[in-house]
């Protein structure tokens, strides 16, 4: 009997939150089982999961000995959680998977790469079909794990949400605004653009809440402007996050946040790519992606017919990256998909950034409205 799992989650919150689903279906699948979370800050997002036995930090890679530093974590681990039935690493390096073997865990289960196989038990090939987004790549490492019922069904991103919002309820409107992006300025709109929307908000009356990196965003003095950057916890950001009636974000962790609240949002794209880590709902894996059965008849192999067969077996997606706006239940996504991006480079490697000041205050804010049920004509009234 599966009684204790370890998942080993990547370090960045966006990568983190965009496992739940996986973690999700183990639970579905071992009901009595226990988990173990080892990774970043970004496991917080997890704390309050009434499955969750322990959190762990692993923070080897800034000791001066990265070797003891990890295997110090381990041998704590192993002492305090006892045997590990089942593991998985969801990130991607090499010490990912050294932690999964020292902590002596029974099952270890991972993806091929970066000299990690002779660490696992099961060392899978990154599934070849596409388009598959990132949160199917990380359900496709449980595939052999959990019944092919539970595999294939669609289970959205979740995060449990508590009273630590730091959003102040009302009658009139909250929205959030997230204008930086943990990666590089690149995947950021450009400050200027989100100062004049914030404008527009503040003009009707609306609370407008700013979140993480300010990037010296300069806003006027407003009782209407509540700026939180750097000034919440992890616990408080998705709890505020989940008050909001509109969330205006670059592609972010924040931004992964919103779509497992369902949390109606307006996702900005330039450098990265919306093919593989755009927000994610049903509507969204339904219309532009492979659906995970198409996963269940592929063994790793590299046989062209056999691929062709499984793509034919299901509907053929739409290609996310022609539109340039589309919306999907409370999401909106806007990317110009300039021929030079996704780039996914932390700076403009051309210098112009034309992929984010191609998308204009004027399109974000009518989205605004239009999600938020709302005229145009209100604000072009009181600014006349």
């Amino acid at each position: 009997m599966i009684q204790t799992i370890l998942l080993r989650l990547p370090n960045w919150l966006g990568d983190s939150v965009m496992c739940a689903s996986a973690f999700e279906k183990l639970k579905i699948m071992y009901p009595n089982a226990q988990f173990v979370l080892v990774g970043s800050y970004a496991c917080e997002a997890f704390r309050r999961e009434e499955r969750v036995r322990a959190i762990y930090l692993d923070e080897s890679k800034r000791a001066k000995n990265r070797l003891l530093s990890l295997y110090r974590l381990c041998k704590q681990i192993r002492t305090e959680v006892g045997q590990i039935d089942l593991s998985f690493c969801f990130s991607n390096g090499f010490f990912g998977a050294l932690l999964l073997y020292l902590c002596r865990a029974k099952v270890r289960v991972g993806y091929a790469k970066n000299l990690r196989s002779p660490l696992l038990t099961h060392a899978l090939t990154p599934p070849p079909l596409t388009p598959l987004h990132q949160v199917q790549k990380y359900e496709y490492l449980i595939k052999d794990f959990v019944d092919s019922i539970i595999f294939t069904s669609f289970v959205p991103l979740s995060l449990v949400r508590g009273e630590c919002s730091k959003i102040e309820r009302s009658h009139t409107k909250h929205i959030g605004i997230n204008p930086g992006a943990a990666f590089g300025w690149a995947k950021c709109w450009e400050k200027e653009y989100f100062v004049e929307i914030i404008t527009r908000f503040v003009s009707r009356g609306w609370e407008v809440y700013i979140f993480g990196d300010t990037q010296n965003l300069t806003t006027q003095s407003n009782a209407h402007i509540h700026d939180l950057s750097n000034q919440t916890s992890l616990i408080e950001l998705i709890d505020s996050i989940g008050a909001l009636d509109l969330f205006i974000t670059n592609d972010s962790g924040p931004m992964h946040i919103a779509a497992a609240l369902h949390t109606p949002t307006i996702a900005i794209f330039g450098s990265t790519d919306t093919a593989d880590t755009c927000p994610w709902n049903e509507a969204i894996a339904r219309e532009f992606f492979l659906p995970m059965r198409a996963l269940l008849g592929d063994k790793n192999t590299e046989d062209k017919n056999a691929l062709d067969s499984i793509r034919l077996d299901c509907s053929a997606p739409k290609d996310i990256t022609t539109l340039q706006s589309l919306t999907a239940d409370n999401l909106t996504i806007l990317s110009k998909h300039l021929k030079c991006s996704p780039c996914k480079k932390r700076t403009c490697p051309l210098s112009h950034h034309l992929c984010m000041k191609s998308i204009t205050p004027d399109e974000v804010f009518e989205s605004a409205l239009t999600i938020l049920g709302e005229s145009a004509q209100k604000t072009r009234t009181k600014e006349l």
